[in-house]
This record gives C-alpha cells, structure tokens and sequence, in this order.
C-alpha cells in the first residue's frame, strides 16, 4: 500500500471513531509513525485530507456494494441489502463523525461527479440501474448517467438540508417518502412486484430490530 492510501485508510479510521475535529494532523503523523511533512506533501491541508478521505470512503464503500449486488439474485434484493447494510454502518457511526463531515459532502460530490471513470466504477447505485435495465426491472428508456447522478444529488440534499434537518426523519421516512416513490417511477411490472416483495421483508425486519 502506498503511502498516501495508509495515510487515507489511518485517517478514515480515526474520523470514524473520534471525529474529524477531535484529530490532529500531529495525532495522525504518530499514528502512522510518520513526520506531519509527509502529510502536507500529500494533502494541501486538513481540509483536503477529509475530503479525500471521504472520497476514498465512499470508493471502498461502492466496491463492497458492486460486490453484493453481484452476488444478489436481482438489483432490488441487492437494494435491500445494501440498505441493511447502510442502517448498521449509521448506528455504529459517533453522531460527532456525522455531525463533522455535514460541510464537506458539497465538495466531495463535485469532484466526483466530474470523474465519469470513478462513476461508473464505484457507484453502486450506477451499477444497480445498469443491471436493473438488463434483467427488466428498470425501464429501458432511462438515461442511467443522468438518474444516478439525480440520486446523488438527492442524497447530498438530504445531508446537508437544514430544512430537512428540522423534521428529524428517520431512515425510514426518507427512503419511504425520497427514494421508494422515484424507484416505483422507474420500475417495470415485474420491478414493481419485487419492490413490494423486499420491501415487506426489510420493514418487517426493522420493526422486530426496534421491538
């Protein structure tokens, strides 16, 4: 691994557990038994860092979902799956963490959205419409660049909406009122019986999870 991804993974690592404002750059050159030089010759300042480090989060987080979506029966199990898997990561992130990275998502979004390399190889959500057209899921007629990125920039709004931040909802709320009613809208027949099919499943299992 080369030093600039050690310095990325280490960094990540420590955002996750401490926050982004509770480490140092000094706390992370003893970290990585490293001088603070190495890092400034890698990173303009902290600023930079978070923002790659999410960049490169977000890039190892798409590589396990494009690996789950290859190994799911169809894209709206993968969904679900994913979803599962995006519900525990979020409870076991520090609300400081989340609270931390809110400024930076803006920044991060844009630069990777002006990669369309990086999209198409780390978007999962890219993947999920590719895939969903094949097997007839998703309608033909879509545009998948122009869908994937309206995702995103959905899931940015989310985070960074004070408005939105009032109502306080819940995962639940969001993908029930956002993301559920826009899948319906791109979906075929037979996309829409297995939305309905998971979709029954995964609530239900949320519900035992509060209980």
């Amino acid at each position: 691994m080369e030093v600039k991804d050690k310095i990325l993974a280490k960094a990540s690592e420590l955002y996750l557990s401490l926050g982004v404002r509770n480490v140092t750059m000094d706390t992370l050159a003893s970290e990585l038994d490293i001088s603070k030089r190495t890092i400034y010759e890698l990173f303009n300042d902290k600023d930079d860092l978070v923002i790659q480090c999410i960049r490169y989060m977000i890039m190892e987080q798409g590589r396990q979902h494009i690996e789950m979506i290859q190994a799911s029966e169809n894209v709206i199990d993968a969904l679900f799956r994913i979803l599962r898997m995006q519900e525990d990561q979020r409870k076991s992130y520090p609300k400081v963490f989340i609270e931390d990275i809110k400024k930076y998502f803006p920044s991060v979004f844009s630069a990777f959205y002006t990669c369309k390399a990086d999209l198409k190889k780390y978007s999962a959500s890219y993947a999920l419409l590719e895939r969903g057209v094949k097997e007839g899921i998703f309608r033909t007629d879509l545009r998948i660049e122009l869908v994937d990125t309206f995702i995103h920039e959905t899931i940015t709004i989310l985070h960074t909406s004070e408005r939105i931040h009032v109502l306080r909802p819940s995962p639940k709320d969001i993908f029930l009122n956002t993301f559920l009613p826009y899948l319906r809208g791109i979906s075929t027949e037979k996309g829409l019986g297995l939305i309905e099919q998971y979709s029954y499943c995964y609530f239900n299992n949320l519900i035992s999870d509060e209980s």
